[in-house]
């Protein structure tokens, strides 16, 4: 799997004053909203002998599945995605006998994908830079670097 990157600067405040660093972020490159639930019912029915409509009907149903789960304050583990856990919260109180029901809310759904999805991510994946002189000042970049571009890629 190949992903173009683009760099992109963060400033950071320091005792010695504001640092710059540069960082790969991710170049979108793909239609509004990535992969669609049909698109993925496609793929999997294709690969699993099912009907497409049976998948995507799974699909559909698994966030209604996963919200009840998280309801009734249980995580929800599906063996090599991830867990998803719900996260609450409320304003501070002086005193315990003020933390009332009505004063909770959720704050957060937590995402934790699984270790063997990440370490595949990590075995399959290949990365290229979009060219920095595409949206760098060139007066910002290094010759080498900027010869390096210029070159016909083989």
């Amino acid at each position: 799997m190949d992903m173009i990157y683009l760099v992109r600067k963060k400033l950071f405040r320091t005792k010695e004053g504001m640092k710059q660093l540069y960082y790969a972020v991710q170049r979108t490159l793909q239609m509004r909203g990535g992969v669609t639930t049909e698109i993925l019912a496609r793929r999997m029915a294709r690969r699993k002998g099912m009907s497409e409509g049976d998948v995507q009907s799974v699909l559909v149903d698994l966030p209604k599945y996963i919200e009840e789960a998280l309801c009734e304050g249980e995580s929800v583990t599906i063996k090599g995605l991830g867990s998803f856990n719900l996260s609450i919260t409320s304003e501070g109180f002086e005193h315990p006998d003020d933390v009332t029901p009505g004063k909770v809310q959720v704050s957060r759904i937590y995402f934790k994908p699984d270790r063997t999805l990440v370490n595949r991510l990590r075995q399959n994946m290949n990365f290229y830079r979009y060219p920095l002189s595409k949206y760098f000042p060139k007066e910002m970049l290094r010759p080498e670097t900027l010869e390096r571009e210029r070159a016909p890629i083989d």
